[in-house]
């Protein structure tokens, strides 16, 4: 039987029809550097690393992931519409790790260190709304500051109530975007392949010890983490992400916007969701 490393990709889906046929810089490839692989029961989980808002937890991810920190442990607190959660665990399971020390907060990058992309949709909660190099982000009312948004697939390190508290304990987005926590979580990646593998995940009840899976044995265990860097090329998975300021997602922006097929009898408003307009993912090669 083949490993899920390299079983989990070979059927791995892609894009079709215009979106497909736009190739060169219309795309860019994913740095393996960037690219964490976590292999569960149901899957692999592929997540491209934010170097550009969170580099120290990025590199704090890579180095867990490395040491074989994550390996064995599991999701303990899922909750259903919000996020799925890892890492140290905590009460009874909480461990002292003084290898990985809390690290600054990384929330919010000067706007004019990333290219930011607006979209012209109004948004709750934030001024300006659009995307960086794949991830949708925000930006101030001033134009100086740009986050990334909390959307379906976002991953954040998770924290005490101290900003500066984060250290391997991380989550992934489930539910429809907690923006509520946008600027105030270190965002450092996001899902790019095998988000129903997230969403597979045994749910933990919000009313009984804020999802907190009791039973371990309810729990899905991570069987690993690793960095695709390290991996054989041969069995490494590889992706091409859209880019954001291309006019091709520009064009698949306004198709979205505009929905003029004859399955629409009633048109629905000319607007779109940050979240709802991810950047296209595809295999490479």
């Amino acid at each position: 039987m083949k490993s899920l490393i390299t079983a989990a990709f070979v059927t791995a889906g892609c894009l079709t029809g215009a979106a497909m046929a736009q190739t060169g810089s219309d795309w860019r490839a994913v740095d393996p550097e960037d690219l964490l692989l976590i292999e569960v029961e149901d899957g692999m989980i592929a997540i491209e690393l934010a170097g550009w808002i969170a580099p120290n937890h990025a590199a704090r991810m890579r180095q867990a992931a490395r040491d074989g920190f994550f390996d064995g442990r599991d999701f303990y607190r899922v909750i259903d519409g919000f996020v799925a959660q890892a890492g140290r665990g905590e009460e009874a399971d909480s461990i002292e790790l003084p290898q990985y020390p809390a690290l600054a907060g990384e929330f919010t990058v000067p706007a004019g260190s990333v290219t930011f992309t607006p979209m012209t949709d109004a948004d709750l909660y934030a001024p300006t709304v659009g995307h960086v190099d794949g991830f949708p982000a925000a930006m101030n009312e001033a134009g100086s500051e740009v986050w990334p948004i909390h959307c379906p697939g976002t991953v954040a390190m998770a924290r005490g109530n101290e900003p500066d508290s984060g250290d391997v304990e991380f989550y992934i987005v489930i539910g429809q975007g907690p923006r509520h926590l946008d600027r105030i979580m270190s965002v450092f990646g996001r899902v790019i392949d095998g988000m129903e593998h997230v969403q597979a995940l045994h749910r933990g009840d919000p009313a009984v010890n804020s999802g907190v899976i009791a039973d371990p044995a309810e729990r899905d265990t991570i069987l690993s983490v690793r960095v695709a860097a390290d991996l054989p090329e041969a069995v490494r998975p590889a992706y091409e992400i859209m880019r954001t300021d291309s006019q091709a997602f520009h064009d698949a922006k306004a198709a979205r916007r505009n929905r003029t097929h004859p399955f629409f009898f009633e048109t629905p408003p000319a607007v779109i969701e940050a979240c709802h307009m991810p950047a296209a993912v595809r295999r490479a090669g």
